[in-house]
């Protein structure tokens, strides 16, 4: 189902604010893209979209079998779609902190496992997605140079460009062999730290290459890298003037500044922090007790179902779903977006201790003094104290599986 669905070329775009169009020279930029399409979308394709039909027909059948009303068939099935949506075809948000810095991007690309290593001067997330893997590396300047010289003779296919945010570029194509003689392709882009040239990434693509399969492939990865991955990639300083952070339970967060504080407690005795200031209410709490099930996939999957019938009865039918990688640490964010008027954002971070956090903003952007970009960046800003152990291991943050509707 995922393979059809992740190799899929065209991602159609629904846009929620208005940009100017993609201006990037290298392979698969669209300039009928806006530049700020990575922000707000929804992405589909026809594999997608069957998959999603499948779905309706089994959940609807089902409940006609039951003798469920229409106005309930109907609202069943929305959960049920959207629920399955958030899992196949979730955006994945990715984080890395060097120094006093943090790079963000965004990518139309969800995250069925990843793997976070680190060591001492650089660190290295890969992300696996079927039949494509992504890999974003933060190494010295020095060791991404040698490793380009090292693939110099791997049919490179190499161009440079420019970029506001992130400078001079290298895009590039790899081309070789596996053990079976089936073409593996890599593709990507390196570029330094604008603020310490010391230090550079590397984010790229691996995908078998070669027949029909292949060359869809091919356009889809740098359809991806030119008009979602280039444009999103931004370099943020690690404090602002809006927001502070805050420790619970060995979870780092943040809030705004000049947010009116209340500490209550739930059943266990347990702090509840919440803030509040115009516009904007948050609520932070940490299930310490052992939850039933030991699984971040089960405890994602089943919260985003959850949060994703309160979005559907507060009347927004596409919420926007996320896998935020922060240091290697996956969260769910579900963000129930209404320009106009009252929205919602929820995040999940489960730590290897069997606990997890569980962070709701409520905002209204008529009356908030926080932006939306603002309010998202103290949302994805989440941190686990002691994560060696979910570190060198092999993480599904979302599971098909557990849906229950």
């Amino acid at each position: 189902m995922l393979k059809h669905i992740v190799l899929a070329m065209t991602i159609s775009v629904a846009i929620i604010t208005p940009a100017q169009a993609i201006d990037i020279n290298i392979p698969g930029a669209d300039k009928t893209v806006p530049v700020e399409a990575y922000k707000n979308y929804n992405y589909t394709n026809e594999s997608l979209e069957k998959v999603l039909s499948d779905k309706e027909e089994h959940v609807a059948k089902k409940l006609r079998s039951y003798h469920y009303r229409d106005y309930e068939i109907s609202k069943q099935v929305q959960y049920s779609k959207n629920s399955l949506r958030a899992v196949l075809a979730h955006s994945t948000i990715i984080r890395l902190h060097s120094d006093t810095d943090s790079m963000r991007l965004v990518m139309p690309f969800s995250s069925q496992h990843g793997m976070y290593t680190q060591k001492q001067d650089g660190q290295t997330l890969e992300i696996n997605n079927q039949k494509i893997d992504f890999s974003i590396m933060a190494d010295t300047t020095q060791y991404l140079n040698q490793l380009n010289k090292k693939n110099r003779d791997l049919h490179r296919d190499i161009k440079k460009f420019s970029n506001p945010f992130i400078g001079s570029a290298l895009w590039f194509k790899e081309k070789q062999q596996s053990k079976d003689n089936n073409e593996i392709y890599t593709t990507g882009i390196q570029f330094k730290n604008p603020k310490n040239k010391s230090k550079s990434y590397r984010l790229a693509f691996t995908y078998n290459g070669g027949g029909s399969e292949g060359v869809l492939t091919d356009r889809h990865v740098e359809n991806m890298i030119a008009n979602y991955l280039v444009p999103s990639i931004q370099l943020l300083p690690d404090t602002d003037s809006y927001s502070e952070s805050k420790e619970l339970y060995g979870f780092t967060y943040k809030m705004p500044i000049g947010s009116h504080q209340e500490i209550g407690y739930d059943i266990n005795n347990d702090e509840i922090h919440v803030y509040k200031t115009v516009g904007y209410e948050q609520c932070v709490f940490v299930n310490r007790s052992q939850l039933g099930d030991k699984s971040m996939a089960a405890q994602y999957t089943k919260m985003l179902e959850f949060i994703t019938i309160i979005g559907i009865n507060l009347g927004i039918k596409n919420p926007q779903y996320a896998i935020v990688w922060n240091d290697g640490i996956p969260s769910a964010l579900i963000d129930i977006y209404n320009p106009d008027g009252e929205s919602l954002i929820v995040v999940f971070t489960y730590d290897d201790k069997n606990r997890m956090l569980t962070n709701w903003i409520a905002y209204n952007l008529k009356e908030s003094k926080l932006s939306h970009d603002e309010i998202r960046n103290i949302a994805e800003s989440v941190k686990i104290k002691d994560k060696v152990s979910l570190t060198n291991q092999k993480i599904q943050p979302l599971s098909e599986e557990f849906l229950m509707i």
